[in-house]
């Protein structure tokens, strides 16, 4: 069998996300187990997310008293969504019932920890120069640069605080909007991007005549013999119904950043009064039958031959918000979504133990309450062990 022709640049999506796809069949012991797929879609937002702000992934790092980076996510993400009394009995907040401010105050000194640490890696690191000519810059390098600038047209020299604060923003979330609401950034994206990729992987498993269609648009831009590129994705316009399809029963966030009325309006009989706070509800927006025929049926057909966007130009799907404080990052999300997407379905088939469940579960975000646990085999022509090509530090 030929092996693969094409393998990507190590600082690209499309190499983590093979490396996610050499990962998932060495679980599975080459197609002889099922595997949790929730563990690993998360895995490949998180290494994403870190090779952007530092260069580098922190999966199995620890930080600190044996706490691992993808637990201090956990905990950020946790903290964000867990029910605060004091929310609603402002006079009991010295109390801590609940112990939110004990693990809020924990989780602040873990990540500023590791924040230090990120940085100091970088300083070391730019000390010898000879090594740093030849490296790809990451987000702190240039802010680095920034702050040792002579030259800065600012108002404001960039210190080490701003820097961490930076980190902060883009290790804890899909959407630097969700900071203005106290939602961590770095686990909120994390979490968006593999709960959209879990949901249509679902209802792909649900409904195989859609997974057969896919694979064969796939495999008519793609052929057999290689793995996905980002300029194959959009040519799938199948795959791209197929996402918005699953944006529309699944929002990872139900309610949309909350607004404020600037004046006394009326809307449909309802008088709402000035600086009035609202919120929208994509979630029933997507399943208003008033909006779509058989809303509850997955059936991405319903967008073949539409210029539908989900930039937030037509208002029956704005999963990502509308105008200025529409998500910022909604390209990349939808990029490794599909990404990931298309190549867990072009590499394998996949076999399902028992019927998939799509029950939800709440929080800041509506993922599966149960992880998909399914069985890869390898579809491809080439020989799977062509996917051992890619780093194992990928």
């Amino acid at each position: 069998m030929p092996m693969v022709a094409w393998i990507p640049n190590p600082h690209s999506y499309c190499y983590t996300v093979i490396t996610m796809v050499r990962s998932i069949w060495q679980q599975s012991g080459e197609g002889i187990h099922s595997v949790d797929l929730r563990g690993s879609l998360s895995l490949l937002t998180q290494n994403i997310v870190c090779r952007i702000f530092s260069g580098r992934t922190f999966s199995d790092d620890e930080l600190n008293g044996g706490i691992t980076f993808k637990d201090m996510v956990s905990e950020m993400l946790a903290i964000a969504g867990a029910f605060c009394i004091v929310d609603y009995i402002t006079f009991l907040g010295w109390l801590d019932l609940d112990g939110i401010r004990r693990r809020m105050q924990a989780a602040r000194k873990t990540f500023d920890e590791f924040a230090e640490k990120v940085i100091d890696e970088h300083i070391n690191r730019r000390r010898g120069k000879a090594q740093e000519e030849h490296r790809v810059k990451d987000m702190v390098d240039v802010l680095l640069d920034m702050a040792e600038s002579e030259s800065q047209r600012v108002e404001m020299k960039i210190t080490r605080l701003h820097i961490k604060a930076i980190i902060m923003c883009d290790v804890n979330g899909i959407s630097c909007q969700l900071t203005v609401n106290g939602r961590d950034i770095l686990s909120v994206r994390i979490e968006t991007s593999s709960i959209t990729t879990e949901w249509a992987l679902s209802e792909l498993l649900r409904n195989p005549y859609v997974m057969v269609k896919v694979q064969q648009e796939i495999e008519s831009v793609v052929g057999r013999n290689q793995f996905v590129k980002e300029s194959d994705v959009i040519r799938c316009e199948y795959l791209q119904c197929i996402v918005k399809e699953t944006l529309r029963l699944y929002p990872p966030a139900p309610l949309l950043l909350p607004h404020k009325s600037m004046g006394e309006c009326n809307v449909d009989g309802y008088y709402i009064p000035p600086k009035t706070m609202l919120f929208v509800n994509v979630w029933a927006m997507g399943r208003d039958a008033s909006i779509w025929e058989d809303p509850l049926q997955f059936n991405p057909e319903r967008f073949i031959g539409k210029t539908m966007d989900l930039k937030g130009h037509d208002f029956e799907l704005i999963p990502f918000g509308i105008g200025r404080r529409r998500c910022p990052e909604i390209l990349m999300g939808l990029t490794i979504v599909e990404l990931a997407l298309t190549e867990l379905i072009h590499c394998f088939d996949w076999n399902a133990k028992s019927e998939v469940n799509v029950d939800e579960f709440f929080g800041l975000t509506v993922p599966k309450k149960f992880p998909i646990c399914a069985r890869p085999s390898w579809r491809l022509s080439m020989n799977y062990n062509s996917v051992s090509n890619v780093s194992k530090d990928g």
